[in-house]
């Protein structure tokens, strides 16, 4: 079973080597959806519990990310970068992660699946 929720954060950066206006600080307010597959409990009916999937997300990730100049944290941080940065963070606590997607914009998004 796959479960995804969704999570919302603010913060800024810059892209030092982007030649055009990401290179000055600017924010973003992102969206963060999380993928985990995992086999469905008999006991419990549920993969996961979307409040212990929400405390994950909280702990390892947006109590680093919210409200930050993210160049803080990760070097050159393109969507891309943060995108595998999450991955990272989360693997270790959260067994079955399958995938995050971060979205900057409405329109622009990335997919990373530990690859």
């Amino acid at each position: 079973m796959i479960v995804r929720r969704r999570f919302e954060f603010e913060a800024a950066h810059r892209l030092p080597n982007h030649p055009g206006k990401c290179r000055e600080l600017h924010g973003h307010s992102y969206k963060l959806f999380v993928k985990v597959d995992r086999a469905v409990d008999e006991t419990s009916g549920m993969a996961i519990d979307f409040s212990d999937l929400k405390t994950i997300v909280r702990e390892h990730v947006l109590s680093r990310l919210d409200h930050v100049c993210v160049n803080d944290l990760i070097e050159n941080p393109t969507a891309e970068r943060m995108a595998i940065w999450i991955w990272a963070e989360l693997k270790p606590a959260l067994p079955g992660l399958r995938e995050v997607e971060l979205q900057e914009t409405s329109n622009c998004s990335v997919i990373y699946r530990g690859e």
